[in-house]
């Protein structure tokens, strides 16, 4: 639901304008959500329960303003969209797990950023309230019969490729990028190992800095976006974003043997960000390449009758020119399937029930904090509840686990050491009770 802002604000805003513009000022909407929820981990070695906001950049609490109004004798339509984000935790960093904003205000991402010092996963419990406020878009937009064009800060075209096409639309329970447990230190481990391997480590994208396994192109950037006009229910758009990083995406909605169908397929190239400035040595890791390619997919299945619904997304990635002289994860993998039951059980609303499992393939990056490491799989199970209580609020709970296999090949010496110091690694349980209000 949308509120408009008019009177005193408007006024405001347009007193600076010359009259001409003044008159002609359009309407401003708010819109958004608030996010919150209390989690309880056990690591294997230690337990925890905290509060925060959930769910990652771009799902978690947020405000929205967008306006536009028709451009005289053009046929054209002018707009704008202007959304924040607020974060909570120590400075702006994740208040527990990759939960808050596994990529940073920058795009650029802080997906391996331990938060603060406190209890056995290093939870923030200083309550440092609002500790800041993120800008998460920023954009103007021209549309008409030809199209729509829109330049500034912005999701691109496969921004949430493989996240968007979920039927059953219970992205705040669980989605297929792993926003919750990434930051945990992984338990278990010995040597080099210990204390220093985090599962966002193991879930990193090759075209950016970030672990979160699947929507690897998925964050704001700065660039300019062209949506070609809807052909035989087609939605096709291509970008350009800083620095030198192309996609292509298309979208298709239809009906299939009487079940709604939705398709989703993308296409990314990063050739100026993969390395230098943007990709920074941290934590290990060294240069992956110098181009990096991205292809994802979602494909959903809903049957209206009897809420049965299924969604399956992949992704695969390839990065090349990298520059490490050791082994490098360049070829990556990422499946993830969710299937459930959607229907109104009781008087409150639709109640939707899932199970998901993720697969995420040899997204170990340049980690050499142990030699030998030469594939590796995050695989993640969860089960969720969500509660629709009418169309402003719902309540849900889900229970997720991650579990992490290393690859290990070289001499005798370093594939020994790398079992050693990997084989214990500790499975990572997660159960999260949140509300989600929209406005």
């Amino acid at each position: 639901m949308n509120k408009t802002i008019k009177g005193a604000c408007l006024v405001a805003a347009t007193a600076m304008l010359p009259l001409s513009q003044a008159a002609t000022a359009g309407e401003v909407n708010i819109s958004g959500w608030v996010n919150e929820s209390m989690m309880y981990y056990d690591d294997g070695q230690g337990s925890d329960v905290v509060s925060s906001t959930d769910n990652g950049t771009t799902l978690n609490s947020r405000i929205t303003f967008t306006g536009n109004q028709e451009l005289p004798n053009t046929g054209s339509k002018a707009g704008f969209e202007i959304t924040f984000e607020p974060t909570s935790g120590l400075n702006g960093s994740s208040a527990f797990g990759s939960s808050q904003a596994p990529l940073s205000a920058n795009g650029q991402g802080n997906g391996f950023v331990q938060p603060s010092v406190s209890g056995n996963q290093g939870f923030d419990e200083n309550n440092a309230f609002g500790a800041n406020v993120g800008l998460l878009a920023s954009n103007l937009w021209l549309s008409g019969g030809w199209g729509k064009l829109t330049l500034g800060t912005q999701g691109m075209p496969t921004d949430n490729i493989a996240v968007l096409e979920d039927p059953s639309v219970t992205l705040w329970t669980n989605v297929a990028p792993v926003f919750r447990g990434g930051n945990f230190t992984i338990q278990g481990l010995t040597g080099a190992a210990a204390g220093t391997q985090q599962y966002a480590h193991f879930l990193q994208c090759l075209g950016i800095v970030g672990g979160i396994g699947i929507d690897c192109n998925g964050i704001y950037r700065n660039g300019v976006r062209y949506d070609l006009p809807t052909f035989a229910g087609v939605d096709i758009a291509v970008g350009y974003a800083n620095d030198d990083i192309y996609d292509i995406a298309a979208k298709y909605k239809t009906s299939l043997a009487g079940l709604n169908a939705q398709l989703a397929v993308g296409y990314s190239i990063n050739q100026g960000g993969v390395a230098g400035s943007e990709q920074p040595t941290f934590a290990g890791r060294s240069v992956i390449g110098t181009e990096a390619e991205t292809f994802q997919m979602q494909f959903g299945l809903m049957d209206p009758g009897t809420g049965i619904f299924g969604g399956i997304s992949y992704q695969h990635e390839d990065a090349d020119g990298g520059t490490a002289t050791v082994a490098v994860g360049d070829d990556t993998d990422a499946y993830y399937i969710k299937v459930g039951v959607k229907r109104a059980y009781n008087s409150l609303g639709d109640t939707s029930i899932h199970f998901a499992y993720g697969s995420y393939n040899d997204q170990f990056g340049n980690n050499n904090a142990v030699a030998g490491v030469t594939g590796s799989e995050i695989e993640r199970i969860s089960v969720g509840v969500t509660q629709y209580l009418g169309a402003a609020f719902q309540i849900y709970g889900t229970w997720e686990q991650l579990d992490l296999d290393v690859d290990c090949n070289g001499t005798t010496a370093i594939t020994t050491a790398c079992n050693a110091a990997y084989g214990g690694a500790e499975e990572l349980s997660m159960f999260n009770m949140g509300a989600v209000y929209f406005f």
